[in-house]
């Protein structure tokens, strides 16, 4: 039983976040003018099904700049979660909240074998490289080539535009993906995943690039066998020296290990179907940390799912370590996403429950932390999560998001387009 302390303490800090997703919600006039406000006024006589609607909406395909530098982290955890939803909101609508651009090459090529995504936001300095490596793979073994997907995460600089220039000129089949909403790096892959025409996914973040054999030799490996995914070894470099730091990647598939603690990269080549059915990237991370372990969580996805991995015993990319790595931030909230997955991965938890560590932390760390035993470790995290959920729908509905939500069912409800949707 909760006692009576424990509960008013978590109607304090429950009335505190909702206080302050009512107030950043508030700062996003800009958004909701930009996008929603023109769209509110329907003409109930001549709307007759959703595609006229979503005709009449007039919707911009252009991105929002969300003013956030003087924010905390935090705050701008709030608002990723918020952008989240609306992205999510103008999909329901029937609007994909993204722009395309392509070159020739890729229009041509209809049937590649592998989708490189690359995911970009504000690394105008280094995605150049990045697509120069790509456009160096060895196709000999590799029937209908490959392309490349470039997911622009609503980037404030230049890197966008350098991706337009660079594909108008070259031979290598580019899509430049240009999101309305600036979501985060799990979306962002997500969405490339479901614009991804090939059976294999190679993923590729744009400050990193590959050797012209890596592709073909991850793909030799994962079509000679029935794996989810097969990985390389990487070697981390220091940007400004350039100067070699160490191997990562380099450890055989053992899930044991990999409950321990994470030590495989992002960069590696999946299977897509795998990868669909365990629901792409896990977007809501960001509810209980930052960016950065959405790799692991993958990792553990397939472990927890009974697939098996390989590991290609080679160097076949390149790490970048420099002051912009996200790694910095995504520190800070390493314990927090390690008590989250221990809930949401325990029964792989319960199957290594000897092991002196968990997802990175030693476990007797991550049950001292939270001041419990471990019988009462999952009693806390449903506690978390009612609290955060009753945040988030106090948040929700007092947004104007809901409220459009809200209508628009209302109208399908008096079209009869839809059957028993609740409207609060």
């Amino acid at each position: 039983m909760i006692k009576a302390k424990e509960q008013s303490e978590l109607i304090v800090n429950q009335t505190k976040l909702n206080s302050r997703h009512s107030e950043l919600l508030a700062n996003q006039t800009e958004l909701n003018t930009e996008y929603l406000q023109p769209q509110l006024i329907l003409n109930y006589h001549h709307i007759h099904h959703e595609k006229t609607f979503y005709k009449s909406t007039q919707l911009e395909p252009k991105p929002v700049k969300i003013k956030d530098s003087n924010l905390t982290i935090d705050e701008k955890r709030l608002l990723y979660i918020s952008r989240l939803k609306s992205a999510k909101l103008f999909e329901e609508m029937g609007n994909y909240p993204w722009n395309l651009k392509s070159n020739s090459a890729y229009d041509r090529c209809e049937n590649p074998s592998i989708s490189v995504i690359i995911t970009l936001y504000n690394y105008s300095e280094y995605i150049y490289e990045c697509l120069e490596s790509v456009a160096q793979t060895d196709l000999a073994n590799i029937p209908g080539g490959i392309e490349v997907l470039v997911i622009d995460d609503c980037s404030t600089d230049n890197s966008a535009n350098l991706v337009a220039e660079y594909l108008q000129q070259s031979q290598l089949p580019i899509c430049l993906v240009s999101k309305w909403f600036n979501t985060g790096l799990a979306d962002a892959r997500n969405v490339g995943l479901r614009l991804s025409r090939s059976p294999y996914i190679f993923i590729l973040d744009a400050d990193n690039w590959i050797y012209p054999n890596c592709l073909s030799v991850l793909y030799k490996a994962i079509k000679s066998s029935q794996h989810a995914a097969v990985y390389g070894e990487i070697q981390r470099f220091d940007h400004q020296t350039r100067q070699e730091i160490n191997r990562i990647s380099c450890y055989d598939w053992d899930i044991h290990k990999l409950v321990k603690q994470p030590y495989i990269d992002a960069m590696a080549l999946f299977d897509k179907n795998i990868l669909l059915k365990l629901g792409g990237y896990s977007t809501e991370l960001i509810e209980y940390g930052w960016f950065g372990w959405d790799d692991y969580d993958l990792w553990l996805k397939i472990a927890q799912s009974n697939y098996s991995c390989k590991l290609v015993p080679t160097v076949l990319s390149y790490y970048r370590v420099h002051s912009e790595s996200m790694i910095h931030t995504t520190n800070k909230y390493a314990l927090n996403i390690a008590k989250y997955f221990c809930h949401k991965f325990r029964n792989l938890a319960n199957k290594y429950y000897n092991s002196d560590m968990w997802f990175g932390f030693p476990k007797s760390e991550i049950y001292l932390e939270l001041n419990l035993s471990p019988q009462q470790n999952q009693t806390n995290f449903i506690l978390q999560e009612l609290q955060y959920a009753y945040a988030q729908i106090a948040a929700m509905e007092s947004s104007k998001f809901w409220k459009l939500r809200n209508q628009w069912f209302k109208v399908k409800r008096i079209l009869g387009l839809a059957k028993d949707i609740e409207v609060h």
